[in-house]
């Protein structure tokens, strides 16, 4: 029977200032091999209806004795959950909340302490190894006030390896609550597992409209190949990866950069390698730089219009909100205000955008589109997988391994160290 899945069509838009060619067939067959092979875990997350359902219960269940959440984690453990949470921030006032702790800051420690009440908050640790010295310093730090509390071990939850790791010891030991990250899924890539939709799920979030519309992008992309929208991303970013060394990441809408700075851990972390899948010497990569618009028009436009021509700009944009209250008249008299009038500051938003493009479309510099004709939680989903599948099907093309991290494995080791 044909999955539901593949009769909806995926809404975001791509366009590009310039031509590209498509990804080769060959990076498509790998790309398709290596999910045979489980390597690409987070493809199969929408359809773990399974995983999905744990997750939610757990969350309920959390719910149903705290109001506060404080999730311990670093990087891929945090990082994704940031996006979502900013993302549906303004939805989150009378939810539960969830407040990120993703850096060994004593004095950050503290005030958490002081200001949330251990009776009525949660504490989530999430490290899919286990062993992530930052995750449990903070967790540890924290461990003692959450466990006297009245909810005593019962207040504390484990996101880590089904099997493996000193935290799935530790949670066995001491009958703690838990959930999987499923092994196939690398942390980076997890945003669409427990290690996100957990903590998203107990502040309200639809996390099964995330999972919706990351399961019509994975569709359209085995239904489509080269011609899906995320092949499209993935055609049109590689075009730029060689020739411009930085990517310049420019959401037009404050609820999503956060996304910007986790599609940076995304991009850096999976294509950044000095060897190619066969072992050989080389060195690549593409600095990406999270951007705010329309504020960093006032602070980073200058030297991409003006300064070396080094930089590719992906624009993400969003919208105008019908509701928006219209920025008052009276002010006729002064010509830097009186245009404004009957406008909103969204609109205001999106024709800088559009402006911001073309400018820099003009100086040279390729420019390539987003668009999300809304933001909820079907179409955010859509952007997260698509930039999953655009950044692995890159790391193909370019003939090195998007999964591992070793320049980030061998620092852990000197801080263990």
């Amino acid at each position: 029977m044909e999955h539901p899945l593949n009769n909806l069509k995926a809404e975001l838009v791509f366009r590009t200032s310039y031509e590209y060619s498509p990804v080769p067939d060959s990076v498509i067959d790998i790309f398709n091999n290596w999910e045979k092979d489980g390597l690409l875990g987070f493809m199969g997350l929408p359809e773990d209806s399974g995983l999905l359902d744990e997750t939610l219960q757990l969350a309920e269940k959390v719910k149903g004795f705290t109001d506060r959440m404080v999730v311990c984690g670093i990087g891929g453990s945090s990082l994704g959950l940031r996006a979502l949470l900013s993302a549906f921030r303004s939805e989150l006032d009378e939810k539960p909340e969830v407040i990120v702790a993703d850096s060994p800051d004593s004095a950050m420690i503290a005030e958490l302490k002081k200001v949330l009440d251990p009776d009525r908050t949660s504490l989530t640790v999430i490290t899919k190894s286990g062993g992530t010295a930052e995750t449990l310093s903070i967790f540890l730090s924290l461990y003692d006030w959450v466990a006297d509390s009245s909810n005593g071990e019962k207040g504390i939850i484990a996101v880590t390896d089904p099997q493996k790791g000193d935290l799935r010891r530790l949670a066995g030991d001491r009958g703690w609550l838990t959930l999987p990250v499923p092994p196939s899924v690398g942390g980076r890539f997890s945003i669409l597992s427990p290690v996100g939709l957990f903590p998203a799920a107990f502040a309200g979030i639809d996390a099964r409209a995330l999972l919706e519309g990351a399961g019509v992008v994975a569709a359209d992309f085995h239904r489509n190949g080269p011609a899906s929208l995320a092949a499209e991303i993935a055609a049109g970013f590689l075009c730029n990866f060689s020739r411009y060394p930085v990517h310049t990441f420019f959401p037009y809408n404050d609820r999503l950069f956060d996304t910007a700075l986790w599609f940076s851990q995304l991009w850096a972390e999976s294509l950044g390698k000095k060897r190619n899948l066969s072992g050989e010497a080389i060195v690549t990569g593409q600095t990406p730089l999270a951007c705010r618009g329309p504020a960093d028009q006032h602070s980073l436009v200058q030297l991409f219009m003006e300064g070396p021509a080094d930089k590719t700009a992906t624009i993400l944009t969003t919208p105008p909100d019908c509701g928006a209250t219209l920025l008052p008249g009276g002010f006729e008299d002064y010509p830097s205000m009186s245009y404004l009038s009957g406008l909103t500051p969204d609109e205001l938003r999106s024709a800088e955008a559009e402006a911001t493009g073309r400018a820099l479309e003009e100086s040279g510099m390729p420019v390539s589109y987003i668009e999300m004709n809304r933001l909820d939680e079907r179409i955010l989903g859509e952007l997260l997988m698509s930039l999953e599948i655009a950044t692995v099907l890159t790391g193909l093309a370019l003939n090195i391994n998007p999964l591992d991290q070793p320049g980030v494995e061998e620092g852990k080791l000197f801080t263990y160290a």
